[in-house]
């Protein structure tokens, strides 16, 4: 028998581990060695004899997966969850409006770190964000143990944090100065929409982002109105971006809804990548965004679920299994986007659209320790003939045991080990009372509160 000659932290052993690699690789009776928040080693349980580890995990009978990467969010808004609903115009008449006069930093901080709980107990480890007073959003990250791509927003108009035009332009600089040297939290900047931040102001944006060499995120063709106004005055959204100069590698765009061939060829072009919402887009009463016709063209496409005001729910599994069915119906071809397919798109496919592939999104070696342990003995999974398919169409929250890190458990038995779950509960029920008053006073006749 070989010696032990090297030491983890970790060793996760038994189970079945999909690793969502680029050749799609399953360890089944496999064995992961964890050391200083990376994977050291993966592959077959037998092979690991020369390892030691100072904690061992047996996940027999259990399925190991790469964290979900949910590629777009705006998780504060988990403190308007459900407000003003099913009304026209929104996001003009309601929802800017309210955050005006609502959106706090401890609103931020609470409602971050209970929608942070949200997606952690479903299996997501990392998501991007975009909103205000997104300090408190990092903060309320590193207490929680998930890591994020963070950017706080830019508009055209007052802010809640930001009383002057384009205020948020030095939030971002001083906040991205601030975080650059995180391990879990990475900062990005956020132009909110073509609509709402003008030309000259996109090139600012595109200009400190290659300064301070950071992503962008920005809502791109994605409202109607949004979609007759560029089209009358250019053609389409991303034509009229292409002639700005702002479409780039580092660009992330949220919804790409609105589009045609020429479009896409352009998105396909400039290398920028695609966060793909749709729930919330189904929601909205919009067109299906030609998500396909975009990998299919080689632009790097993850998935997302929006914000909890917008698709409600912020368990990516969720939204795993709508994309490949409304892709489907948008096609009308059953053939495409498969079981494969879109589990790839939640993980490694995400890390690649925000730039993390290097360090997340699959389970290799060198790469972040970011995994879920999933139980698969359930009425609603099994049996299970093909693994993709039991987790993309059938698998829930509840079927997810264990969530780690950078190696760090987040999740066990179900439950939060980094917070006290009562006290975030408790802190949510107060912001909406703090809240309803005025969702209230905004809220349509026919409308429920």
């Amino acid at each position: 028998m070989k010696q032990p000659s090297a030491v983890c932290d970790l060793l996760i052993t038994g189970g079945t581990f999909i690793t969502m690699d680029r050749d799609f690789s399953i360890h089944e009776d496999g064995c992961m060695a964890i050391k200083n928040g990376r994977i050291l080693r993966i592959g077959r349980l037998e092979d690991f004899s020369d390892i030691s580890a100072k904690e061992t995990l047996d996940a027999s009978g259990k399925l190991i997966l790469p964290g979900f990467v949910n590629t777009h969010t705006h998780i504060a808004m988990a403190g308007f969850r459900g407000a003003v609903e099913d009304v026209p115009n929104r996001l003009a008449d309601y929802i800017f409006p309210m955050e005006r006069n609502l959106v706090t930093p401890d609103l931020v901080y609470k409602a971050s770190l209970f929608c942070l709980c949200e997606m952690a107990l479903s299996g997501t480890t990392t998501f991007a964000d975009m909103y205000y007073f997104e300090d408190e959003v990092a903060k309320a990250v590193k207490t929680a143990g998930l890591r994020a791509l963070l950017g706080e927003t830019v508009l055209g108009s007052q802010a809640p944090d930001a009383p002057e035009p384009y205020g948020g332009l030095r939030y971002a600089r001083d906040f991205i100065q601030a975080w650059r040297s995180d391990s879990l939290v990475h900062p990005m900047i956020a132009p909110h929409a073509p609509y709402t931040v003008d030309s000259g102001h996109l090139l600012t944006v595109r200009e400190l982002a290659e300064d301070l060499d950071v992503p962008i995120m920005m809502h791109i063709a994605e409202t109607e109105p949004e979609h007759r106004a560029f089209s009358a005055s250019h053609g389409s959204v991303m034509r009229y971006l292409d002639t700005t100069g702002f479409l780039c590698e580092r660009l992330i765009g949220v919804h790409m809804i609105y589009l045609d061939d020429f479009d896409i060829e352009l998105a396909a072009k400039s290398g920028m990548s695609v966060a793909h919402v749709p729930v919330s887009n189904a929601k909205a009463g919009r067109p299906i965004c030609p998500a396909w016709r975009m990998q299919k063209k080689g632009i790097k496409v993850g998935l997302a679920t929006d914000g909890p005001l917008s698709g409600n729910l912020m368990d990516l599994q969720a939204t795993v299994s709508f994309f490949p069915k409304l892709q489907k119906m948008r096609e009308n071809r059953r053939d495409i986007v498969s079981a494969k397919d879109a589990l790839r798109t939640a993980t490694l496919g995400g890390a690649e659209s925000l730039g993390m592939d290097k360090d997340i999104g699959s389970l290799e070696a060198g790469k972040c320790a970011d995994f879920i342990v999933i139980n698969p003995d359930a009425f609603n999974m099994q049996p299970i003939y093909d693994l993709y398919a039991a987790i993309v169409y059938a698998m829930r929250p509840d079927n997810i045991e264990s969530v780690f890190v950078q190696g760090k458990k987040i999740v066990a038995n179900r439950h939060m080990t980094t917070l006290d779950e009562a006290e975030v509960l408790a802190d949510i029920k107060a912001v909406a009372a703090n809240c309803k008053n005025y969702i209230r006073s905004i809220t349509p006749k026919n409308s429920a509160v």
